[in-house]
């Protein structure tokens, strides 16, 4: 049995006004998303020292969370020290390409 911290990060839209969460594109600034939406995930990784942590739907800034090298290895590898893996929520790799248009073939996406 292993924890796992998610939605990874600034996934705070399930529906609304048109826009779901397999489409939406968290526009936050710097200070925000440190301030705001990675301390619960900074706690998880250095104090609860968890697996894994799971990426979500959305996009951080333009770049799908499950593709996003800054929030995954910058930000939670080399930042928060996490030593174990990352596990996307079911479907989100397929919505780097299907939902957010961020690459146009599978083989860019994986």
């Amino acid at each position: 049995i292993a924890a796992d911290c998610k939605h990874y990060a600034a996934y705070d839209l399930e529906d609304w006004n048109g826009t779901d969460r397999f489409h939406f594109d968290a526009r936050v600034s710097d200070q925000d998303l440190i301030e705001t939406y990675l301390p619960p995930f900074e706690s998880c990784i250095r104090d609860a020292k968890v697996a894994s942590i799971m990426c979500s739907y959305n996009a951080v800034n333009g770049i799908p969370s499950c593709a996003n090298q800054f929030i995954l290895d910058t930000i939670a590898r080399e930042s928060y020290h996490l030593d174990g893996f990352v596990v996307s929520d079911c479907g989100a790799v397929a919505t780097i390409m299907d939902g957010h248009h961020y690459t146009s073939t599978v083989q860019d996406t994986v």
